[in-house]
């Protein structure tokens, strides 16, 4: 009898449990605004919190994300970077931390790196607390345990603000400007300036690949309670190097060429204007591959510039203008230039003979149309000096010793003549290596006379 009471009292027990059971899937309990029994976020109990008791849990809940930024540096740069640490005070902050590391530089961060979205994490705090089962609620109440089925997802995204302010800071503390090396001419020696490789750091790239690894860190802490997550990215640094180093410059240390041209007895204004474009072309410095215009050196021809009203040729006819008589300069040069390897790009002579240079062998500027420019074709720059003393001008160029033709004479032949004018072949005369004579032509060139009515 005991046997039958104590089985119908497990099957009666049994049937009250399958009908809580059975009531509890459709029984619904409000829970009057509050989060829902069995809620967890962050490994903590939300259970019972009013709405803004919620907010400031999820608010204080955000998983701690430190943030590394290492890059490797040039050795020479670490006694630089290491007083542009010092001078921005990073090293005695607690937020941001500056240090070098053997020849590898980083910036760790402890600010907030990873925010949660309060108000989309709350609807879904709130979505899933808006209709709780009588199961689930007497679940929780009598185990006290976190039903896990209402685990919430928190909304995150990463600080990228904060990150391209990091970022900033690192590109301000890192970046190096290039500086070429230069060469310059002081009381008879050649200086050259030492040349400086420059760093930088490619934000928009970095910006890209950040992008990346904080979508997978939000991946993983995502309903995960987390602490001590270290990023790690690597900015990636890129030298800079400068077009003229040390080494190139310091090979500019052979006089390639040296020419002169007379002109004692000029006026006063084409005197000045010799002075006045001297002064211009004087220790300017021409790249390897680079080419040189004569004209954009020179100009412009304003008096603001230093030139005057001087003689010059225009229309068959003699004339004045302001920088008459800079040709002369650019005639001196052109003759520099044919006694040297480098390459003349362009040149014209002038429309009728001048008096200070053989013919054919004059070059001429004038306005946009005609300038004599050359091309330094050597792998060391070329220093170009030009002195005029009053009576006469002195073109020297220095460069690299392959650049230099021994023993160049010029030779001008006039091949016809008229009245009105002349024909010239200029050609170049030099010993080869066989010690034979080289004879070369240069250039043809037509040459007008004054007119009759202005001679």
């Amino acid at each position: 009898m005991a046997r039958k009471l104590l089985g119908w009292f497990l099957l009666g027990g049994m049937v009250l449990f399958l009908a809580v059971m059975a009531a509890g899937s459709v029984i619904k309990i409000n829970c009057s605004g509050r989060i829902a029994p069995g809620v967890w976020l962050f490994g903590e109990d939300f259970s019972g919190m009013s709405r803004a008791e919620a907010e400031t849990a999820v608010a204080e809940g955000v998983p701690e994300v430190r943030l590394e930024l290492s890059c490797p540096i040039l050795p020479e740069m670490r006694a630089e970077a290491e007083e542009k640490i010092r001078q921005a005070g990073y090293d005695m902050r607690n937020d941001i931390s500056v240090r070098i590391n053997g020849n590898e530089w980083c910036l760790t961060a402890k600010v907030p790196m990873i925010k949660v979205l309060t108000e989309e994490t709350m609807e879904r705090l709130v979505a899933c607390s808006e209709e709780v089962t009588m199961w689930e609620w007497l679940y929780a109440a009598v185990f006290r345990r976190p039903l896990y089925i209402r685990q919430s997802e928190a909304a995150f995204a990463w600080e990228e603000e904060r990150f391209l302010e990091l970022l900033s800071v690192c590109a301000e503390l890192l970046g190096r400007e290039k500086q070429e090396a230069a060469v310059e001419w002081n009381d008879g020696t050649i200086l050259v300036r030492e040349s400086r490789t420059g760093f930088r750091i490619d934000t928009g790239k970095i910006k890209e690949e950040a992008e990346g690894v904080f979508a997978q860190v939000l991946e993983k802490i995502e309903c995960t309670p987390a602490k001590g997550v270290v990023v790690r990215i690597s900015l990636g640094g890129t030298a800079v190097m400068p077009g003229l180093s040390t080494a190139k410059a310091k090979k500019c240390d052979t006089k390639i060429a040296e020419f002169t041209t007379w002109y004692q007895g000029a006026g006063s204004g084409r005197a000045q204007n010799i002075a006045a474009g001297a002064s211009h072309l004087n220790q300017c410095v021409i790249l390897p591959q680079e080419e040189f215009s004569t004209a954009e050196a020179l100009m412009p021809f304003t008096e603001g510039n230093g030139y005057t009203a001087g003689g010059t040729y225009v229309n068959g006819a003699l004339s004045e203008s302001i920088g008459g008589g800079v040709c002369q300069l650019s005639t001196t040069l052109y003759n520099a230039l044919l006694r040297t390897k480098l390459m003349i790009t362009e040149r014209y002579a002038h429309s009728m003979p001048v008096g200070y240079i053989p013919p054919g062998q004059d070059a001429a500027i004038a306005g946009d149309y005609k300038d004599l420019k050359f091309k330094n074709t050597t792998d060391a720059p070329v220093l170009l000096l030009c002195e005029a003393t009053g009576e006469e001008v002195k073109v020297t160029l220095y460069g690299t010793a392959e650049a230099v033709r021994p023993d160049v004479k010029m030779e001008s032949v006039i091949v016809e003549e008229n009245e009105n004018g002349m024909t010239v072949e200029v050609y170049r005369l030099e010993q080869t290596e066989e010690g034979l004579l080289s004879r070369e032509l240069v250039s043809l060139n037509k040459y007008l006379y004054l007119k009759k009515e202005n001679r």
